[in-house]
């Protein structure tokens, strides 16, 4: 039942602990409340706004907000996963230089008579560095394209929804109400 409200536990609040569904409001013999479209929803005559229609401006703000922040999340893993890659490929340089200078190093202490055992060692470090250069460039590559993924599917939810956004804001077109989308 609506009439229940509670005010313990949220700050001297009342809130309403019990909505009812349109068919308990038809069942109750409420017949005098105003079909969908009418009443508080909608607009003054000539389509102005009055405090009694903000409602559904909050809803087209809030869509509008989600709408925008969506693009912007994705533009911001784009850019994430290019800087990444950046920083995987700074890093495939830097271990390929060390892999040379540990080379060079090994080949300088065989040359002055070095055990064996100490090059092969620098040797075996240098080809690991090498290995791991391998993983490396794939994950630079793997960033790479998820950043090109993320531009993708920013440009194509702009371009499957832009309309749809750019429509509600201007309030030119009839939407349903949201409650019917809630349960699909």
């Amino acid at each position: 039942m609506s009439s229940e409200v509670e005010a313990s536990g949220s700050g001297g609040a009342i809130e309403p602990t019990n909505v009812q569904t349109s068919a308990e409001v038809t069942a109750s013999g409420a017949s005098d409340l105003p079909a969908p479209g009418e009443g508080s929803d909608a607009p003054a005559e000539g389509g102005e706004l009055t405090p009694l229609n903000g409602g559904r401006i909050v809803d087209v703000i809030a869509d509008a907000l989600t709408f925008m922040l969506v693009i912007a999340r994705l533009g911001i893993a784009a850019v994430a996963m290019r800087l990444l890659s950046q920083a995987v490929k700074g890093a495939y340089s830097y271990v390929e230089d060390c892999a040379q200078t540990v080379d060079g190093l090994a080949d300088v202490a065989a040359s002055l008579a070095v055990d064996d055992s100490v090059t092969s060692s620098h040797h075996d470090a240098a080809a690991t560095m090498r290995e791991s250069l391998a993983l490396a460039d794939a994950l630079s590559a793997e960033a790479a394209e998820m950043s090109t993924e993320f531009d993708n599917a920013a440009r194509d939810h702009e371009n499957d929804y832009g309309d749809v956004n750019e429509a509600m804001q201007s309030g030119t077109a009839d939407v349903a109400e949201r409650e019917w989308y809630s349960n699909r």
